[in-house]
């Protein structure tokens, strides 16, 4: 503790007086600075340098501080530069490409393709397509079966669905059509098989309207499963015909136009006619006789 000055009187030549340790002027050496009733502070003074505490040195500890945060080994940098300095700290970035084009990581930059666009005004996404006019716009790169538009894989990576550049869809397995409202009421078309699942006809195939229909394996026919129903005003079979030649009978009901081939009827032995359990008007070719036949109701009688 340094020399107390309570009750003596400072020369009148002084506004006040730094009172030190030893009362002696300051040197080279720290000296403490105490009050004026002789309580140390944890200052310290010399003519070069200001301590404090156990701190001999203010200006070179600052320094040494300054130094290691601007080297960036103990604070973050940004970019690779330390963020001490004067001006604010900003972060950016150039986006590649133009306008509407979607940003990805390319290499570990930003990357952009002309071909790979989002149109935020009407909430459109480009993909091969430079203005998209659909929600979701895919352009293919190709105009034959060589090059894929669209593809869908399942987790296996085996391709379930898939559109190629010359305008074909290719669906793996199957392809079904639910009833907008029942879920079990489907259409499902496979290799080799055509399906409805439906409460009444199994399929219909319309054609101009509702008026001409072809029902296969009605499951409304329980008498005859399996059966081809055909509602029409009448069926006309013809061998590679033009539209204007098709020309069908008003009073046929089936007519099989052909300057080329027959009519052949089924054809089976006497034994197997006579097993049939027929209807009046039935025709068959009895190859035991040789005979085209018809039935009236009650026998076989041969038309020629």
């Amino acid at each position: 503790m340094g020399t107390s000055l309570s009750g003596l009187t400072p020369a009148t030549t002084f506004d006040a007086l730094i009172k030190v340790g030893d009362n002696s002027a300051l040197s080279a050496s720290l000296k403490t600075i105490s009050d004026g009733e002789g309580n140390d502070s944890p200052l310290k003074l010399s003519t070069s340098a200001v301590g404090i505490g156990s701190i001999t040195n203010v200006e070179t500890e600052i320094n040494g501080k300054q130094a290691t945060l601007v080297s960036g080994t103990n604070i973050k940098t940004i970019n690779g530069s330390s963020l001490l300095g004067s001006g604010d700290v900003s972060v950016s970035a150039s986006p590649a490409g133009s306008d509407t084009q979607i940003q990805f990581n390319d290499s570990g930059a930003f990357g952009a393709d002309s071909l790979f666009n989002w149109d935020n005004t009407n909430k459109r996404l480009g993909v091969g397509e430079t203005t998209p006019t659909a929600i979701v716009h895919i352009k293919g790169e190709g105009s034959t079966s060589a090059t894929t538009s669209l593809l869908v894989q399942n987790s296996a990576g085996t391709d379930m669905l898939f559109i190629t550049d010359n305008k074909i869809v290719n669906a793996r397995e199957n392809f079904r059509v639910h009833h907008n409202t029942f879920s079990s009421r489907y259409m499902n078309i496979q290799w080799g098989s055509i399906v409805a699942n439906d409460t009444g006809n199994e399929l219909s195939l319309y054609g101009g309207g509702y008026s001409s229909v072809i029902y296969l394996n009605g499951s409304t026919k329980s008498t005859a499963a399996g059966a081809t129903g055909i509602q029409s005003t009448g069926v006309l079979i013809a061998a590679s015909v033009s539209q204007s030649s098709f020309d069908p009978e008003d009073s046929a009901q089936l007519q099989v136009d052909s300057t080329t081939k027959g009519f052949l009827p089924p054809r089976m032995t006497t034994t197997q006619v006579e097993a049939i359990e027929a209807t009046a008007g039935l025709v068959i070719y009895d190859t035991t006789t040789n005979k085209l036949q018809c039935y009236d109701g009650s026998s076989w009688n041969n038309l020629f």
